[in-house]
């Protein structure tokens, strides 16, 4: 069964059910985009722990999902974050042949054009991590994980969009 969205109702102080995603997932990322145009759901991984790069589209008017634009790699305890302008961008997460594959990559979507394209790399890779918008091209990268010794990171970095570049905090 495809477990569903079960939003909040503040008024009944209750949480009520809602649509089913269209993918099992697990360990995705998620961000509300811009404008009232929904949630945009991205990566993780199925319940037969395939690893995901597809993402899914939830609509307010309509309170349905749609398929959303692939993703270029595929994305397990990713992290997602808006910038002002609209654009989505996904860092790290695992999604190799297994969950030691740590990505350092970043991806980002131009919701014009519904592509993705490749972004600067983080120095560290990292899942699990946090990502936070410090400006409208420069992103706030928290923490996260090497599963393949399994440490924990304290490191933050910072990625610039405009200048194609990550530099340790």
């Amino acid at each position: 069964a495809v477990f569903p969205l079960v939003p909040f109702n503040i008024h009944l102080a209750s949480f009520t059910p809602g649509p089913a995603m269209l993918s099992k997932r697990s360990g995705h990322g998620a961000v509300v985009l811009p404008e009232n145009r929904g949630v945009l759901v991205v990566g993780g991984q199925d319940d037969d722990e395939e690893f995901l790069s597809s993402t899914e589209l939830f609509n307010f008017d309509t309170e349905k999902f749609s398929p959303g634009p692939e993703m270029a790699s595929k994305r397990d305890n990713c992290a997602a974050v808006v910038l002002e302008d609209g654009r989505v961008v996904v860092v790290g997460g695992t999604g190799g042949s297994d969950v030691e594959d740590i990505r350092s990559t970043t991806e980002v979507l131009r919701p014009s054009s519904s592509t993705w394209s490749p972004g600067p790399n983080m120095t560290s890779p990292r899942a699990g991590c946090a990502a936070l918008p410090l400006s409208s091209s420069r992103i706030l990268i928290i923490g996260g994980e090497t599963f393949s010794d399994e440490t924990y990171l304290s490191t933050t970095e910072v990625i610039d969009l405009a200048s194609g570049t990550s530099t340790p905090g």
